[in-house]
C-alpha cells in the first residue's frame, strides 16, 4: 500500500512539471513516462514503453539517438541529446533529452530517469543568430570589411581574419595581441595622430565615436591606406563613467584615394585646359588677322586652325567613357606631333618644322606625350615663338640606344630675359607625365633667342613593350 501511494504521489509531480518525464529499468526500456508526453506527442504511454518511443524520434537522428541511449546503458554514464520529436499535429519540434542512472546502496544501477526539455525557442533563436551572423560575414565579405575589437582594460585587441589580412598580421592576432604593437604597423607620419584620436574617443567626455584614415607599412614594404570607424562603449556614471570596449571595421582605402587625387588632377587639368583655349583662340584670331586678305580668307583660315585645333585637343583629352568614341590605340610620333601643332601653320609657310624617324605611340604614352607637347605648344603660341609672325619652331628627334631624343627649339620670337620665376601647374604636369608615367626626362634652356627643350623617352615606354 505505501508503494502504491507513494507512486501515486511521484506520478501526480511528474505530471505538473512543464518537461517530458520518463523513468526505465537497468536495461533502457521504458517503463513510465507522464501526462506531457501524450499531450505533446498525442501517443498513448502504452505505446512509448519499452524501446517503443524511439518511433516517436524524427528519422534523421533515431538511430544515433538509439545508439547513444544504448552506450550510456551499458556505461553507466550521465546520457544527454538533442533530437526533434514528432508532435500530436505531425510536426516535429527540438527537445533536450538528459538521463542519470539510479543506484542501490551499493552503488549498482537499478534504473534510469531522464527529462525532455522543449529547447523548440531556443534552437529558433541559434538559427537566426547562425543566418544573421552568416549574413553579416557575407556582407563583410563583399565590402571587403574587417573588423577589430579592443579591451581597453587589458590593453588587447583582435580582429578578424579580413583585418589581418588588411594589416598583414599574423594569423594569432586572431587571438587578440597587444594594442600598442599595432602601432608599429601605421607610417611614421601618421603614428602620432592615430594615437591621439583612439585616446580621444576613449576619453569619459567624448561621444565614443572614431574615424581616421591612416597609412600602414605592410611586411613587404608597400604602403596602403586604411579607414577605420568605430565606437567605444563606457561605464559608469558621471566621475565614474569610463572606457571598457571599443569596436569597429576597417577597410583598404587605398584606390579610393588615388582615385580622388587623379579626380582632383583631372580637375585642374581641366580648368588649365579651358584657360589655355581660351588664350589660343585668341592668339589664332590675331594670327589669322595679321596674314588675311580680307574677311573671307580669314574666316576660311580660322575655320581650318580651330578645326586642327579641336583635332588636337581630341588627342590630349583623358579618356572619358565609351560614349565618347573609343580610345586612341596607337600612332605615330610624326603624325602626333603634326596634329598638335597644325593650327598654328600658316598656309605656304615654313615657320614650323617636324621631322624624325618613323617612331610609334601607344597605349596610355600617346595621352602622355601629347599633353606635353600641347601645353609646350601652347606656351609657344601664348609667350613665345608662335605668339609673333616671324617665330619659328623645330621639332626634331631621332633614336638611338633604345631611346628617343627630341629637341624642341623656338627662335625669333620675343626675347627671354630670364627663366620663369614661377612654374605653374602645366610646368608640373609635364614633369609627371615625362618623368613619372613614361620614365624619361625632360629640361628647359631658356636661350635669350628662345626656348630649347630636351626630352629623352625609352623607347620601350612608347610602344607599350615594357614589362
Amino acid at each position: 500500500m505505501a508503494v502504491t501511494e507513494n507512486d501515486t504521489r511521484f506520478s501526480h509531480f511528474a505530471d505538473s512539471l512543464p518537461q517530458i518525464v520518463w523513468m526505465s529499468d537497468l536495461y533502457g526500456s521504458y517503463t513510465f513516462l507522464n501526462r506531457k508526453w501524450a499531450e505533446f506527442t498525442g501517443l498513448d504511454e502504452r505505446d512509448a514503453l519499452g524501446m517503443k518511443w524511439i518511433h516517436a524520434v524524427h528519422p534523421d537522428e533515431a538511430q544515433s539517438v538509439l545508439k547513444a541511449w544504448k552506450q550510456a546503458v551499458a556505461s553507466g554514464a550521465q546520457y544527454e541529446a538533442e533530437l526533434r520529436l514528432r508532435s500530436s499535429k505531425g510536426s516535429y519540434s527540438w527537445f533536450l533529452c538528459r538521463a542519470l542512472p539510479e543506484r542501490d546502496a551499493a552503488g549498482g544501477i537499478v534504473g534510469w530517469s531522464g527529462t525532455y526539455t522543449d529547447i523548440e525557442a531556443q534552437k529558433r533563436t541559434e538559427e537566426t543568430l547562425r543566418r544573421t551572423g552568416e549574413q553579416h560575414r557575407l556582407a563583410l565579405e563583399a565590402a571587403e570589411l574587417g573588423t577589430w575589437s579592443i579591451n581597453i582594460g587589458t590593453r588587447t585587441v583582435t580582429w578578424d581574419a579580413q583585418a589581418c589580412r588588411l594589416f598583414g598580421a599574423p594569423s594569432d592576432s586572431l587571438l587578440g595581441i597587444l594594442v600598442d604593437s599595432t602601432y608599429d604597423n601605421i607610417h611614421p607620419d601618421d603614428r602620432a595622430r592615430v594615437r591621439s584620436r583612439v585616446a580621444s574617443a576613449q576619453s569619459p567626455g567624448s561621444d565614443g565615436h572614431y574615424c581616421e584614415e591612416f597609412r600602414i607599412i605592410k611586411p613587404d614594404g608597400t604602403t596602403r591606406w586604411i579607414r577605420s570607424d568605430g565606437h567605444v562603449t563606457f561605464a559608469g556614471e558621471g566621475a565614474n563613467r569610463h572606457a571598457v570596449t571599443m569596436s569597429g571595421i576597417c577597410v583598404d582605402a587605398t584606390e579610393r584615394r588615388a582615385a580622388q587625387e587623379a579626380q582632383q588632377l583631372l580637375t585642374r587639368e581641366l580648368t588649365h585646359r579651358v584657360k589655355n583655349l581660351f588664350a589660343i583662340t585668341s592668339g589664332l584670331v590675331s594670327m589669322t588677322a595679321r596674314t588675311a586678305r580680307d574677311p573671307q580668307q580669314m574666316a576660311d583660315a580660322l575655320r581650318g586652325r580651330l578645326a586642327a585645333l579641336s583635332r588636337a585637343h581630341e588627342i590630349v583629352r583623358p579618356p572619358l567613357g565609351p560614349e565618347y568614341g573609343p580610345p586612341r590605340t596607337a600612332t605615330s610620333f610624326a603624325r602626333l606631333i603634326e596634329a598638335i601643332v597644325a593650327p598654328y601653320k600658316q598656309e605656304g609657310g615654313d615657320r614650323i618644322v617636324v621631322g624624325g624617324p618613323e617612331v610609334e605611340v601607344a597605349g596610355n604614352a600617346i595621352t602622355s606625350l601629347a599633353l606635353v607637347l600641347h601645353e609646350l605648344t601652347t606656351n609657344a603660341a601664348k609667350y613665345g615663338c608662335l605668339s609673333t609672325p616671324t617665330g619659328r619652331l623645330s621639332v626634331r628627334w631621332d633614336v638611338a640606344n633604345d631611346t628617343v631624343s627630341l629637341l624642341w627649339t623656338e627662335t625669333h620670337g620675343p626675347g627671354v630675359t630670364a627663366p620663369p620665376s614661377f612654374e605653374g601647374f602645366g610646368h608640373h604636369l609635364a614633369q609627371r607625365s615625362i618623368g613619372g608615367q613614361l620614365g624619361g626626362t625632360l629640361e628647359h634652356d631658356w636661350r635669350p633667342e628662345g626656348l630649347v627643350v630636351r626630352m629623352t623617352l625609352p623607347l620601350a615606354r612608347l610602344s607599350h613593350k615594357a614589362p
